[in-house]
């Protein structure tokens, strides 16, 4: 009897051993991404029947078994598979799943499943486990970002435009012209036209010969510089008074040029609104011919106001070319508007909006003529057409006319400049997207995940790195968002689930256990030795 009693108390001080480990794994694995935490549980071992039980007689009770237990035994060690809590990391490729869910990763050959999506980018830039260095899985394949993918440049072909021009803006716009002073005559004298050459002017006191110059200055609506050389010759900009002409319109890119009946060149801005446009003429130092150009003057027609917003147009290479667009109030519930460039970007060869009308609710109604810009742009890129998209009629989407500040602008582009890799980011999807330069974004895969019927019968192979087992079932391939499966948080990891607290208690119930099932190992040991005692 006292043997058995000390082999009962050895199996308590197993199993409380074997308790005192799981709990000393669990707070080892406290700061442990993704640890699930492990519980023991117990049972009895098999009892000595003394006696078997008696059923009632008609003069005598029944008998209840005589039993004694051998002691306990581990009945099972199960994992907790509750959800640990989110930990920031601020790194796009550290992933934690909110859910039932695992990661996908392999070697090559076999496939294993994690909690914990600590990844990073090898030398090849496929994504892979930052531990072991296995391949995460895609819906489709492994994992690679292209880091060195390029995505070409695209020309603007609609441009998108949203806000509203303000209700309570004046009609009749301000324009603003310069005239000369004086007009250019001939002889008789009369009004000097488009054909006359330079050198039959009154204003002209020596013919000018090939190669003399004229100087052109001044100012662009918007104040910028404009400076430009008129050089005399057939081969050259031209002989003739509308030569000249040309040359002061193809010098500005916000108005033009032109010659009236009264013989004055006069320059209008293209686009109304209050501006800095001025004009000078003068001959170049060292020229054969002379003419005494006359100066200047500013005149203003209209009172009403403009609102202007730019539009950048890329063309196919990616190069961004600034059109201006001014709109000013023509009546109740129509606009006009015009588009303008500067020299150095190019120039504007036709806008088909003659109008833009409104219904009287400020919803836009339509366009008059056709929503097509065609610019020239500088060298050889050529001509490009781009269509301005106001928005539905009728509907409040697109661009409105309602009391309030203006503020149309440009908020869709179907253009942008060639762009290089960025930075790779993970939705909640687990769809994985690349970032580049220029704002554009391309999808690469989707993360693979993957869920089980007994995630607890799992097999843990180390390193964080889970099989299959007999008791766990076979890996279900999912997308996360699906079900239970979870989703995916980019920027952080999942944290252990140990409750430091639980173990400390356990902690302190095992370490009682162990010491009273040894007392028992004792005290058996002593009657024993009195049992040897009584022989002498």
């Amino acid at each position: 009897m006292g043997v058995s009693a000390l082999a009962t108390g050895i199996t308590g001080l197993k199993t409380s051993q074997t308790a005192l480990s799981i709990i000393g794994d669990n707070l080892a694995n406290l700061n442990t991404a993704g640890f699930k935490s492990s519980r023991v549980n117990f049972s009895d071992e098999l009892t000595q029947v003394l006696r078997s039980a008696q059923a009632p007689t008609s003069g005598v009770g029944g008998k209840n078994p005589l039993q004694i237990g051998t002691g306990a035994r581990v009945a099972s060690i199960d994992v907790n598979t509750a959800q640990g809590s989110l930990e920031p990391t601020g790194r796009p490729f550290d992933l934690a799943i909110q859910g039932d869910g695992f990661f996908v990763v392999t070697d090559g050959t076999t496939d294993f499943y994690t909690r914990v999506g600590s990844f990073n980018l090898d030398r090849n830039n496929d994504l892979v486990d930052s531990a072991t260095g296995f391949k995460v899985k895609g819906v489709g394949a492994t994992i690679n970002v292209p880091v060195s993918t390029v995505v070409p440049a695209n020309a603007t072909k609609i441009v998108d435009l949203v806000g509203n021009l303000d209700s309570g803006m004046s009609t009749g716009a301000v324009n603003q012209v310069v005239t000369t002073t004086s007009a250019y005559q001939v002889a008789g004298p009369s009004p000097a036209t488009q054909g006359t050459s330079l050198n039959n002017v009154l204003a002209n006191t020596t013919n000018y010969v090939t190669g003399d110059t004229i100087s052109v200055t001044g100012d662009e609506t918007n104040g910028t510089d404009v400076s430009a050389v008129f050089t005399f010759g057939a081969a050259n900009d031209g002989t003739t008074l509308g030569d000249l002409r040309d040359f002061i319109s193809a010098s500005y890119g916000s108005a033009t040029a032109t010659i009236d009946a009264s013989g004055n060149i006069v320059l209008t801005a293209d686009a109304p609104g209050s501006s800095k446009i001025s004009v000078s003429i003068a001959d170049g130092a060292g020229n054969t011919g002379a003419t005494t150009f006359p100066g200047f003057s500013l005149t203003t027609t209209g009172s009403g106001d403009t609102y202007v917003t730019t539009v950048p147009i890329f063309d196919a290479q990616g190069k961004s070319y600034p059109v201006t667009l001014t709109f000013s109030k023509a009546s109740t519930d129509t606009w006009n508007v015009v588009a303008t460039m500067k020299p150095a970007d190019g120039s504007v060869a036709s806008f088909g909006i003659t109008a833009i009308n409104f219904n009287t609710d400020g919803s836009f109604a339509s366009v008059t003529g056709t929503t097509a810009l065609t610019i020239t742009l500088p060298g050889t890129a050529g001509t490009q057409v781009v269509n301005f998209d106001f928005g539905l009629a009728n509907v409040f989407n697109g661009i409105t006319q309602l009391s309030g500040s203006s503020s149309v602008a440009a908020v869709s582009n179907d253009g942008f400049e060639a762009g290089f890799f960025l930075s790779a980011s993970v939705n909640t999807d687990g769809t994985l997207e690349a970032l580049f330069t220029n704002g554009q974004t391309q999808t690469l895969e989707r993360i693979q995940l993957a869920t089980f019927a007994n995630p607890a019968g799992l097999t843990k192979n180390g390193r964080n790195m889970l099989l299959p087992s007999a008791a766990s079932g076979q890996a279900v391939p999912r997308l996360a968002g699906s079900g239970s499966t979870g989703s995916i948080a980019s920027g952080a990891l999942e944290g252990s689930n140990v409750d430091i607290a639980e173990e400390f208690t356990k902690l302190i119930v095992f370490q009682r256990t162990f010491q009273a099932n040894a007392r028992t190992i004792t005290t058996t040991d002593e009657v024993l030795q009195e049992l040897v005692n009584i022989v002498r």
